[in-house]
């Protein structure tokens, strides 16, 4: 398959999560050149597939499609994906119009087949991204941050598997503030979210950051086990953490660590094990951000659990919304079986010791190492939402445990424990509605919590 699966599998991978799957072929195809079927003109086929066809109605040159036309693509005999514009070598480049039928339609200037610069895409499930893309990237920076972030490739090939986006290879991104640093804000993405689009989903947070004396760090982690088992994204971790120190000078005192839904679980998890005397850290953060991360595993198994049962009742009919929810609950299960070895009633201590806080555990769990951390726990409890959406009740929704955690908290003494309820703040960097996302959390407002801290 051709340009259509380019997009969805290598560069905007949240968009992807969203819209649902597309099919093995377009996971496994390999690239390569095609001719066109009306002057056999060589045209890039970035996700090869063996009914892949297309035409084209520019000239040749050198035997590559080139110049002003029109690409048509097919599956077998079905429509796929139109482009008008210009090509080079086979290549959309320049200005050109990507029409991908029962997709998105994508606008601006192409470089080497892939959106460079000002760009748009618009969805068919009525999202859209509008701004600055970066080789077929969403990276939306205004101008002046842009040219300011650096990209840091470290040395570590991806044994583990901990960036599922990768491509590019483990890195973090990195913007220093305008003046000296006063903190380090850390942000990690949520499960198969690149690095890209949390830059873009946290974009007014890291611009307005660069006048505060904050570096904006974003780290590429988003498939890793936890972190009690997954020693690979630990220490991998711990080399950002050591690479941003020797670079820019951080003071190590002054690490923020944030994330969304697994990204906040490893802030939440890195952070307890800093003050738990049987872990070695590199850093001890002086404060942590969970954006709606799940933080109880024996009670996200036992909710993945009753959800399989309720969807299956009603499988034939779910919307798309439910069979993605239903086969995330799946992948859970068998994930918590391959890692605990089984369901929590057989391996509950080891489900505690893999969550960030345990509500039947008097102590709290690992949750009683952040009595003295500065927390902010954020959810979007839309319970309308989830129960249209997901068929989800209160008892299903993360903002349950997130409560008990910072109740647990504040009773045993922790004065600078909050939950931050965002109702109906949750929004995608697309522009669609879903409570799980980085918008709930008011840039403003959160800078101005670590201002605070800094003070302090």
């Amino acid at each position: 398959m051709h340009y259509l699966n380019r997009i969805t599998w290598k560069r905007i991978t949240a968009i992807l999560l969203l819209l649902g799957a597309l099919g093995a072929s377009a996971q496994n195809g390999q690239p390569q050149f095609i001719k066109d079927a009306m002057k056999g003109c060589l045209v890039w086929d970035e996700y090869y597939g063996p009914q892949d066809k297309v035409t084209w109605t520019g000239g040749c040159k050198n035997k590559y499609a080139e110049g002003q036309g029109t690409l048509t693509w097919y599956e077998g005999e079905q429509l796929t994906a139109t482009y008008e514009g210009a090509l080079r070598q086979g290549k959309p480049a320049g200005q050109g119009r990507y029409d991908i039928r029962n997709y998105a339609r994508m606008e601006g200037t192409f470089y080497n087949g892939q959106l460079n610069g000002k760009g748009k895409m618009v969805f068919e499930n009525g999202g859209r991204l509008e701004g600055n893309f970066v080789n077929g990237m969403f990276l939306d920076l205004d101008t002046f941050f842009l040219n300011r972030l650096s990209k840091h490739v470290l040395p570590f090939r991806d044994t583990a598997g901990i960036y599922s986006t990768g491509g590019g290879g483990l890195h973090y991104y990195a913007l220093p503030p305008r003046d000296r640093i006063r903190a380090t804000l850390v942000l990690l993405p949520s499960t198969r979210e690149n690095t890209e689009n949390v830059i873009s989903a946290n974009k007014t947070l890291i611009q307005e950051a660069f006048g505060k004396g904050i570096l904006m760090v974003v780290v590429s982690a988003n498939s890793n086990k936890g972190l009690e088992h997954d020693t690979f994204a630990f220490n991998f971790l711990n080399r950002v953490f050591a690479d941003v120190m020797a670079i820019y000078k951080a003071p190590p005192g002054t690490f923020i660590l944030s994330g969304l839904s697994l990204g906040g679980e490893n802030a939440l998890q890195y952070t307890e094990m800093s003050r738990n005397p049987a872990c070695s850290t590199l850093i001890r953060p002086m404060a942590v951000i969970g954006v709606d991360p799940p933080v109880d595993m024996e009670d996200l198994y036992l909710r993945a659990r009753e959800e399989i049962a309720a969807y299956a009742k009603d499988s034939n009919n779910l919307t798309a919304g439910k069979q993605l929810a239903w086969n995330e609950d799946h992948f859970l299960v068998d994930y918590f079986h391959q890692l605990y070895g089984g369901p929590p009633e057989q391996f509950r201590d080891r489900y505690i010791a893999g969550s960030q806080f345990s509500r039947g555990q008097a102590d709290g769990g690992n949750a009683r190492y952040l009595l003295d951390v500065p927390v902010r726990l954020y959810c979007d409890p839309d319970i309308l939402w989830q129960l249209k959406n997901r068929n989800r009740d209160y008892y299903h929704m993360n903002a349950a445990s997130l409560s008990a955690m910072i109740n647990f908290l504040t009773i045993n003494g922790n004065k600078q424990a909050e939950l931050i309820p965002a109702l109906g703040k949750g929004y995608r960097v697309d522009g669609t509605r879903h409570p799980h996302s980085w918008s709930i959390v008011d840039a403003g407002d959160c800078l101005n919590w670590i201002a605070g801290l800094i003070k302090e």
